[in-house]
């Protein structure tokens, strides 16, 4: 039997242009992958379907929440490219051995902050400081293994290694 993954045990989040920075104490929503669409109809289609457009995605976002704002957080406001790294131990159960084992996760995105909100001042509370990154480049690890990446500046898709944009790019005249 395989092993099962439980849960996430814990994670810490890193920014700045190299991603080297601890950014705080954080809860993390990842972004979703909607493939763009086009909508084809026409003589010999029987109605209409939603043809899925090679490669491309929606806006991807990636919103991080944190207990109170820091300097490192607000460097990321700069209008330049901003990188997070969210470093994770996902809790596999493996019955054939009775162990709890655990693998890494990790998850790189590369982009411009959207919005940042500071949170709210209340006495022994929580502020709920925000970031909003637009993601331009995502790559997803799990294991060391990669598993997905989309750059969308330069026109790559990879989901285990296989490059799904690479004819599009010899198409075009690129490597």
């Amino acid at each position: 039997m395989s092993q099962i993954p439980e849960r996430l045990v814990n994670f810490n989040v890193y920014g700045g242009p190299a991603a080297s920075v601890f950014l705080g104490l954080a809860t993390v929503d990842l972004p979703s992958f909607e493939v763009m669409t086009e909508t084809i109809s026409g003589a010999g289609i029987a109605g209409e379907y939603a043809s899925p457009v090679l490669g491309h995605f929606a806006s991807q976002m990636v919103k991080l929440s944190f207990r109170t704002p820091t300097k490192a957080q607000i460097d990321m406001l700069a209008p330049t490219s901003q990188r997070f790294d969210i470093r994770g131990s996902i809790q596999l159960q493996d019955p054939m051995l009775g162990a709890v084992l655990t693998q890494a996760i990790a998850v790189e995105c590369r982009g411009q902050v959207k919005s940042m909100t500071l949170g709210k001042l209340e006495a022994g509370k929580v502020m709920g400081a925000e970031l909003d990154l637009e993601c331009a480049v995502i790559r997803v690890q799990i294991a060391g293994v990669p598993l997905v990446e989309i750059d969308k500046f330069n026109s790559v898709f990879k989901i285990n290694g296989f490059d799904f944009l690479a004819s599009v790019r010899r198409d075009l005249g690129g490597v």
